[in-house]
């Protein structure tokens, strides 16, 4: 999962670079992020419908995860997001009808993708 967003932030990033008063070194860590999220979000719209089977899944996954308060709730999805893959956190998340958790899930997603892409060496720490 890491390795696919990191090719589609590298792509977003020189879609960026190529725009006018950009250039090389000057992409700031929240610019950065900010292009990580784009990605995110365009492979979040990507996920395809899932089985009826998968989606039993992610129901009594959700049921697990709405016990829990929010801030486990962010913690425990985006442990899924890297365990089970985006897909199926997306569809747990959905099926727990919150656009804020939604949102928060999403940040928190970028948040980690961003330190994992730091700690790989992948971008650097400013």
């Amino acid at each position: 999962m890491v390795e696919e967003l990191y090719k589609q932030f590298e792509k977003k990033k020189a879609e960026t670079l190529k725009q006018p008063g950009f250039k090389e070194g000057e992409l700031v860590p929240e610019k950065e992020k900010e292009i990580l999220k784009q990605a995110l979000s365009e492979r979040i719209q990507k996920v395809q419908p899932t089985s009826p089977a998968q989606q039993k899944v992610a129901i009594q996954k959700a049921q697990q995860i709405q016990a829990q308060p929010k801030e486990r709730q962010i913690q425990l999805l985006t442990e899924l997001a890297f365990e089970k893959g985006i897909s199926h956190a997306i569809e747990v998340v959905k099926r727990m009808d919150s656009a804020y958790l939604i949102d928060e899930f999403h940040d928190a997603l970028v948040d980690e993708l961003y330190n994992k892409l730091i700690q790989e060496g992948k971008l650097k720490q400013i």
